[in-house]
């Protein structure tokens, strides 16, 4: 399993790199990215976990699970909401909504389809392929506790929320390049894919 782990990670740290070096992508398209990425794993969460509690007939209050999966989900829009303003401090000149117009509409080279209809479903895709392998080949659902999967989730959303306040921190202090603040994303998003 670890393996997968590593050929995901890798997967998802290669494509912004490429980005970033050959098609110019900034911080904030990157950022689009991985918030994309962001939901569709926050939604595996909460499918992860219902197999789990299927599968090991596990009985307590409704409102137990789904508190602790909604606190992770609150979480994960702070993340978002502080990294925006985080973005705002890195790149004060930014115009946020012609830049996920931008993103939406955005098109490959030889590939005449704008992104934002391919991306979506190749992340769902991505997600319920890594479910597929990752959670129910394994039989990960039959021993894991659902408890861990939240609490392990939980802890990639503090990181990530750390990390954007750190960016805002930072880019009120000293003015770095953009490419340096992606090269830190990427690296511990990839820390995180594969560690939890």
């Amino acid at each position: 399993m670890n393996r997968l782990k590593l050929v995901n990670a890798i997967g998802e740290a290669v494509i912004p790199i490429m980005g970033l070096l050959f098609f110019d992508w900034g911080i904030y398209f990157i950022l689009l990215f991985y918030f994309i990425d962001f939901i569709a794993t926050e939604v595996f969460v909460y499918i992860k976990v219902n197999k789990i509690i299927q599968f090991q007939k596990i009985r307590f209050p409704f409102s137990t699970r789904y508190g602790r999966l909604i606190f992770n989900s609150v979480l994960m829009l702070l993340v978002i909401i502080i990294s925006h303003f985080a973005i705002f401090f890195i790149v004060p000149s930014i115009n946020f909504s012609n830049q996920i117009i931008e993103f939406l509409s955005y098109e490959e080279a030889g590939i005449p389809i704008p992104q934002g209809y391919i991306l979506l479903p190749l992340v769902i895709f991505g997600n319920y392929q890594q479910y597929k392998t990752m959670f129910i080949k394994t039989g990960f659902y039959q021993k894991y506790a659902w408890k861990n999967l939240i609490f392990s989730r939980r802890k990639a959303l503090y990181i990530a929320l750390a990390g954007a306040v750190l960016a805002i921190l930072i880019a009120n202090l000293v003015a770095l390049p953009s490419f340096i603040y992606i090269v830190i994303i990427v690296g511990v998003k990839f820390y995180v894919d594969v560690k939890m």
